[in-house]
């Protein structure tokens, strides 16, 4: 079951016509979002990356979106499914038909929740084995900082990945500095310094990243947004892949170096201790 614009039917029942634009042009937007005992975990944030992304994209904005409409329409669909602790997909069109120039700026929206094991974010136990994917470059500008339905370099990478029996991949722009994996952000730890690539590289503005850029202070690490060479991997002590979803996870190794997991252990421990004391963020 999903949440068609307000109305809860089967996914197979979704129309053709609310799919068009987004199969034939990758036209749309989408955000992904955890959420944990009914509720919604940094839905702002959420939130606002969804308006910013849809007005650069033009879209007209429904008057009903709020966070509170968003919120109502997720814990229906969560009623119906019969779980309140998952991964909530958002996902906005254009509607309507046209070529490159569409007929209508509108917008289609549903919603699509999957079941978690789990409330809490838990660390992966053994660490990931990753690669640079160098086939296709994220190219740097303002639509490389949405999650936009067009993601290709992420769908190649992943493929790529599974190909070569990695767990992920380490994206990298035109001028080969590491911006993201496949499937979130990056931090490299080394000392006490937290370290990831800034916006202006091409690094997704991840909902996730920007509240570890604030967290890592409590538990004494100097945060810095700066481009980083893929050599900068062979000196880092920890290296991380972070999305809303999953949390926080451990890369274990890159090519012949190894890393440990102290300070992601440390920082998830953190996270779970908020969440149960503020219900959310």
């Amino acid at each position: 079951m999903i949440n068609f614009n307000t109305e809860l039917q089967e996914i197979e029942k979704l129309p053709i016509t609310a799919l068009a634009r987004a199969a034939r042009y990758g036209d749309g937007v989408f955000e992904t979002i955890r959420m944990r005992e009914g509720k919604l975990l940094f839905i702002e944030d959420h939130y606002f990356r969804l308006m910013a992304s849809m007005r650069i994209l033009r879209m007209v904005i429904p008057m009903e979106f709020t966070p509170e409409f968003i919120v109502d329409q997720s814990l229906r669909l969560a009623e119906e499914r019969g779980f309140e602790n998952g991964r909530l997909r958002l996902q906005i069109v254009r509607s309507g038909g046209g070529a490159y120039t569409p007929n209508s700026n509108t917008v289609d929206w549903w919603m699509e929740l999957d079941a978690l094991e789990t409330k809490d974010y838990l660390l992966n136990e053994e660490g990931l084995k990753v690669e640079l994917f160098k086939d296709h470059y994220v190219q740097p500008g303002l639509l490389s900082t949405l999650k936009s339905s067009n993601a290709l370099p992420y769908v190649l990478g992943s493929i790529y990945a599974q190909e070569n029996q990695f767990d992920a991949v380490l994206l990298v722009n035109d001028a080969k500095q590491l911006v993201e994996a496949n499937y979130g952000n990056v931090f490299l730890v080394e000392g006490n310094v937290l370290r990831t690539a800034p916006l202006d590289d091409g690094a997704l503005r991840g909902v996730f990243r920007k509240n570890i850029l604030e967290w890592a202070k409590d538990i004494q690490l100097e945060v810095q947004e700066k481009s980083i060479n893929p050599f900068d991997l062979q000196k880092a002590d920890e290296v991380w892949i972070t999305n809303t979803i999953r949390g926080i996870e451990w890369v274990g190794q890159y090519r012949k170096k190894s890393y440990v997991s102290t300070k992601a252990k440390e920082m998830t421990a953190m996270l779970n201790r908020k969440l149960n004391v503020l219900g959310s963020l």
